[in-house]
């Protein structure tokens, strides 16, 4: 009698299971390489294609966050509500069909001023959906990894998540340089689709918890969130600095100054625009390494504090008549303050922030910085057309110092202390 054969087990389908932390971190770099491209392109256009006047560079540089100042308490509140991934495939596609569109108007030979505005105005709103969007799944994709058996902490999930977007703007702003020898038409069809394949790789994400259905009504969610930051001796301090820095650091520093700095005083183009905005990356994406070896920062107050004074004095001494290797140097010191600064004023508000309110907390954080920038930019194009760009970079300077010294004398900040959150 023959043996008995036991029949073969059916063969299992093994789907292929990405990591959530690297998916995250893949959406996080394109985002950022096309954002590093953009901060290379779009002033390089309007200052060596165009010619314009340090003004209009001002406003067509405000067109790019005005929509932000509207939207992002809104969009904080849909990122809650909404699924994410699909937020972000959506306008990551909005964002990457409008760098096309400038792609081919160059091509073409049809870009105008008021193109660039409007290019300004849809990436811009597109922005502001993907930011709460993306940055409040950080938190859920961190609990993800966590479930799977990997330690890891909100704070080093968001300094790798730092790392990535430097790494990534580093790379955009890098290839920037390019636009010296191609010009800038075929590098915003590559911005295209880094943009749209960022919002594919979107959708590989894991599905995060939403609030139930029954959740509050749009306008209350929105006051909450609201009252959230203004009520905590933590994150509205560090709302307030954001729109300094906004308006003053990014606004008027890298809308304004640094690119008409390298037309009219250095007289160089694409390549030395690429050049500063890479070492200051490199200088932030160096200090953050740095402290992703670090143990947890026990008063991350303080230390915000303190490098944030250092980003305010090395900005004012751009005023100085420095050559041009020692600008350079300037501004990747610049770089290391400034990156130590933006991971731990955002972990310190993702670590304050109520978890069923992150985005919501979130929106109204980045309104900070994107709510002080359209001003800003607006109001330093004027300003530099009058003093030089060299003389107006004293005024930054010195109302990062001001507003950081009302905080110290108004809040508790330099004795906040917390622990692991992970």
């Amino acid at each position: 009698m023959p043996a008995h054969r036991p029949s073969p087990a059916p063969a299992r389908r093994r789907l292929f299971r990405p990591d959530p932390f690297w998916v995250y971190m893949a959406v996080v770099a394109a985002w950022f390489a096309s954002f590093g491209l953009q901060t290379t392109l779009f002033p390089g256009v309007i200052n060596f294609t165009l010619a314009e006047s340090p003004a209009r560079l001002g406003i067509a540089q405000a067109a790019l966050t005005a929509p932000m100042l509207f939207l992002l308490p809104l969009t904080g509140v849909l990122a809650e509500r909404a699924d994410r991934r699909t937020l972000l495939l959506v306008f990551h596609c909005v964002a990457g069909v409008s760098a096309g569109v400038m792609s081919a108007l160059l091509y073409a030979g049809m870009l105008s001023y008021e193109a660039l505005v409007v290019y300004a105005l849809v990436a811009g709103s597109a922005g502001a959906f993907v930011m709460p969007a993306r940055d409040s799944a950080v938190n859920g994709v961190t609990r993800v990894t966590q479930r799977l058996g990997r330690p890891l902490s909100l704070q080093r999930a968001i300094v790798f998540a730092s790392l990535v977007q430097f790494g990534a703007q580093i790379a955009g702003m890098g290839a920037g340089f390019l636009a010296s020898y191609t010009g800038p038409a075929p590098l915003f069809g590559v911005q295209a689709l880094i943009l749209v394949a960022g919002g594919l790789i979107a959708l590989s994400m894991p599905r995060l918890p939403r609030p139930r259905e029954h959740a509050e009504p749009v306008l209350t969610a929105l006051v909450t969130g609201l009252r959230t930051v203004i009520s905590s001796p933590v994150i509205w301090p560090m709302t307030l600095i954001m729109f300094a820095v906004g308006a003053l650091v990014v606004g008027g520093g890298f809308f304004v100054i640094i690119p008409v700095l390298v037309r009219d005083i250095y007289l160089a183009g694409y390549d030395v625009l690429a050049g500063l905005m890479v070492m200051f990356w490199v200088g932030a994406l160096m200090s953050n390494i740095i402290l992703a070896r670090l143990p947890l920062i026990e008063r991350p107050g303080r230390t915000l504090m303190v490098v944030q004074a250092a980003a305010a004095i090395v900005l004012g001494c751009i005023a100085l008549p420095l050559p041009l290797p020692v600008l350079f140097v300037t501004i990747f010191v610049w770089g290391l303050a400034g990156g130590v600064a933006m991971s731990l004023s955002r972990a310190l508000v993702q670590e304050n922030a109520p978890r069923r309110q992150i985005a919501r907390v979130m929106s109204v954080y980045q309104l900070g910085l994107f709510g002080g920038m359209p001003a800003g930019a607006v109001i330093m194009g004027y300003v530099v057309e009058w003093m030089g760009p060299r003389d107006a970079a004293l005024i930054p300077a010195g109302g990062i110092l001001a507003v950081l010294i009302v905080i110290v004398l108004t809040t508790p900040i330099l004795s906040v202390r917390r622990a692991d959150p992970g």
